[in-house]
């Protein structure tokens, strides 16, 4: 989606500006400190020790950046909060460094490049951020970084108001790609400088057709039962949904709150699977992946052979899933059932006692063997270790349409195993409960949970036909 790509040209472009502000501020403590007579310097000191320690200081800094919640793309590049984040961030920064080298006793480091480290990181990355907002907001109006295209469900007063702030804060990353009008309108009506582009039967026609990845809904007189049903049509688009308050009396899921210019906005919550966490579960997928494969080798070989040996046809099954922001790949399987076993029956799901699948595939079935090649995708990309099952495009298209909140399962990676696995919903159980699960999986990510599910994963194998 064109938002993720939004976000991580963003991630990259805060991470230079951290990197080059917190190094500044690194040398800046140790020029005060060694090369100005503000205090005079007593003890004999090696100038490699403080360059082989910046390298480190930097990284615990971003860390604490991070942690702090300075990667908030919907918010300046830099504010007194902002800022007020970063002294916080730097301070814990020195406090760990301190403590890690205390229990190490491997260095002795000035004191006072501490205490200076603080002050002048502080100011490096201030300047830093100030820096990056104003050319972020020159860029944006003058139309050189792409923003995120929004459309907004109202054509009152405070649907105008919403689309005139987000024009004039272009910082926020948000461009107007038009309304959406709850009833029907005359052709060609403008308001605030935007189109009408159709009304509320039209939704997922109008955000095909303007790329739209977030939806802004700004009407107070709609009942909860029509925002509700106007969010699940959004969603089968996978697109994001932000709405202003007092207008959400229905119990959806958790919300999470933005603002726009002192303007609240309450959405759907957003998956913690963002930013320098997308980055660490790939790096732990890549690595488990890579090992995985390698240390198998001779079992791959070994089930090869007997797959090739046991029933004709290829040795290998690859199937197209729906993976990612609904993109499409090739998931590798061993073949556990009889070549062309579904071109009488056509796509339906394995069942207990399935005729279809051979006597060996039973027993790569029973034992999650024949998954082994998924390993290969997930160190391609197309999948990760956890996360919703890959489904086929024909029960995608299926499901889209009948079970609400579907669609928000691809807004992560595709996984070898979820939540909704190791709770016993494989195959063909109950979808509804299943995308219970992969919800809660996704809303409430973290690597300690990843961790669980692969964990469980190897002594849950119920319902695995």
């Amino acid at each position: 989606m064109g938002e993720r790509r939004l976000r991580l040209k963003l991630l990259l472009l805060f991470v230079a500006a951290d990197l080059t502000g917190v190094l500044a501020g690194l040398w800046g403590a140790y020029y005060l400190r060694f090369h100005t007579e503000i205090i005079e310097v007593t003890k004999g000191y090696d100038p490699a020790d403080y360059i082989r320690l910046m390298p480190f200081a930097a990284f615990v800094v971003m860390f604490w950046l991070h942690s702090n919640g300075c990667y908030g793309f919907r918010e300046r590049a830099f504010n007194l909060q902002i800022l007020k984040k970063i002294f916080n961030s730097c301070l814990m920064a020195v406090m760990t460094v301190v403590a890690i080298h205390f229990f190490l006793r491997s260095q002795d480091y000035s004191r006072i490049v501490y205490l200076l480290s603080v002050v002048t990181c502080t100011a490096g990355l201030g300047v830093s951020r100030f820096v990056l907002d104003r050319v972020l907001a020159r860029l944006r109006h003058a139309g050189r970084f792409a923003s995120t295209p929004t459309l907004i469900l109202g054509t009152g007063q405070l649907a105008g108001n919403i689309a005139d702030r987000i024009h004039n804060h272009a910082y926020l990353g948000l461009r107007v790609a038009g309304f959406v009008s709850s009833q029907p309108m005359p052709p060609g009506a403008i308001i605030a400088g935007f189109p009408v582009l159709g009304d509320f039967k039209q939704i997922r026609e109008i955000v095909r057709q303007n790329k739209v990845d977030e939806v802004i809904i700004a009407q107070p007189d709609l009942l909860p039962a029509e925002i509700l049903k106007f969010i699940i049509e959004c969603e089968k688009e996978i697109v994001s949904i932000r709405v202003v308050p007092n207008l959400l009396e229905a119990e959806l899921v958790e919300m999470t709150v933005e603002q726009i210019d002192g303007i609240p906005l309450f959405g759907l919550k957003v998956s913690p699977l963002q930013g320098w966490n997308i980055v660490f579960k790939r790096a732990f997928d890549f690595a488990v992946s890579f090992i995985v494969l390698f240390l198998s080798l001779p079992l791959l070989a070994v089930i090869s052979i007997a797959v090739k040996l046991t029933s004709p046809g290829p040795v290998f099954f690859r199937q197209q899933r729906v993976g990612l922001d609904g993109r499409r790949f090739h998931i590798c399987k061993y073949r556990s059932m009889h070549k062309d076993a579904e071109e009488l029956t056509g796509p339906i799901w394995a069942r207990e006692a399935d005729p279809r699948v051979t006597p060996l595939g039973r027993i790569l079935r029973k034992f999650g063997l024949d998954e082994l090649p998924q390993f290969y995708n997930v160190l391609l990309g197309d999948m990760s270790l956890v996360g919703p099952r890959p489904e086929r495009p024909h029960f995608v298209q299926q499901f889209r349409e009948q079970v609400p909140r579907y669609m928000g399962r691809h807004r992560v990676k595709s996984g070898i195993t979820g939540w909704a696995q190791v709770n016993g919903l494989r195959g063909n159980t109950s979808i509804d409960e299943r995308i219970k699960y992969d919800l809660f999986y996704i809303e409430n990510w973290s690597f300690w949970l990843d961790l669980k599910i692969l964990l469980m994963t190897l002594r849950a194998r119920e319902n695995a036909y």
